[in-house]
């Protein structure tokens, strides 16, 4: 699966963008207002403040991370301007940083049914249903984004998401091209162009996408993991390492990068293999080399057969790729048997970090 941009808490109005503002001067109560906020004290006779206060105070809860106050910020502007998408809208933003999807889309749908050529209320919904499960539903909503809103590279890398997720990478990959033409230095679609690149088999390709991803956002760890894996799959191996040594000095527990650089060890240069060990020091049980055969399977590394301290070395990053997936709550420990059949499977990033706007 790529990665997708899903609805942040961006409320309408609280950031230059659009807001249905209601008639009549509210610039004593805005700032009465402001400081009550700035004091983090709530008003307490609600029935003198404007849904418009209502929706304001709902902005600042959410930029504060108060999703649950803002949801019933937003309930009571609502309650007062019920026909306003913006609200709705807002609500909608607030509901989904409580992880509510279900009551969000709700909250989507009540908005495209008041404005039905928001692009921004059509790329919310798709992102919802999204996160339910709901890909063909959230295709048709991605659809009317981009139809209403061309230009939103976001609409275009989402619709791509999905496109993936359903198997149809050729028209997932024109989505990402688009994506990319219009905001040439967004570092997610280029990411994912790479993922469907390296799905398609045009590896060249995908390193190219790689390649912008780590010159836009050189300090991200999972650019370089992602760029390490292109070269991988191309044989680089060397080149390979170094993106993978990059990725953990920015992150030294990147679990999928500690993976990967261990499936490198039959592929290197003595010089090089002194310099994976993890302990600094070299690893030696005097194990079989015939016990280190390597299972086959799709997209998988030269079979070799390791010796002396080779193999518990690839062991040994395969195992601490376990425990920090199992440290980060992204699956069950490893046992010896389930880390076997992972020795010749690369992992490139695609989930690992949802971002958000």
């Amino acid at each position: 699966m790529a990665l997708e941009k899903a609805d942040t808490p961006n409320p309408k109005g609280g950031d230059g963008r659009k807001n249905h503002h209601l008639p009549g001067s509210r610039s004593g109560k805005s700032v009465l207002l402001f400081l009550l906020l700035l004091l983090g004290i709530s008003p307490v006779y609600g029935e003198e403040l404007s849904a418009g206060d209502w929706s304001d105070m709902g902005n600042s809860q959410v930029k504060r991370g108060e999703y649950e106050k803002a949801v019933a910020s937003y309930d009571r502007a609502i309650e007062m301007d019920k026909y306003n998408p913006d609200l709705w809208y807002n609500k909608g933003l607030a509901l989904t940083g409580l992880g509510r999807y279900e009551d969000a889309l709700s909250c989507y749908q009540r908005a495209t049914k008041i404005r039905p050529f928001d692009a921004d209320l059509w790329l919310s919904r798709g992102a919802a249903l999204s996160a339910l499960g709901r890909c063909e539903e959230a295709l048709e909503s991605y659809d009317r984004a981009v139809e209403f809103g061309p230009e939103k590279a976001e609409a275009w890398n989402n619709r791509g998401t999905i496109l993936a997720d359903l198997g149809r990478r050729e028209e997932a990959l024109e989505s990402y091209d688009r994506a990319v033409e219009i905001e040439p230095q967004d570092p997610l679609a280029w990411n994912n162009r790479g993922t469907i690149l390296a799905d398609l088999g045009r590896r060249e390709e995908a390193l190219e996408s790689y390649d912008r991803v780590v010159e836009i956002e050189p300090m991200d760890p999972d650019a370089w993991n992602n760029r390490g894996f292109a070269l991988h799959q191309l044989g680089r191996y060397q080149e390979a390492q170094e993106c993978y040594d990059r990725a953990i000095s920015l992150d030294p527990i990147h679990e999928y990068a500690w993976h990967n650089k261990g499936l490198l060890v039959p592929t290197l240069e003595e010089d090089t293999e002194d310099a994976f060990a993890l302990s600094r020091e070299r690893i030696y049980d005097g194990a079989d080399s015939k016990a280190a055969a390597f299972p086959e399977g799709d997209g998988a590394l030269e079979e070799e057969q390791l010796s002396g301290w080779r193999f518990p070395l690839v062991i040994a990053a395969i195992l601490a790729a376990g425990i920090l997936l199992n440290l980060g709550g992204k699956g069950k420990a490893f046992g010896l048997n389930s880390i076997l059949p992972t020795l010749n499977r690369l992992l490139p990033l695609r989930d690992r970090s949802l971002k958000r706007r």
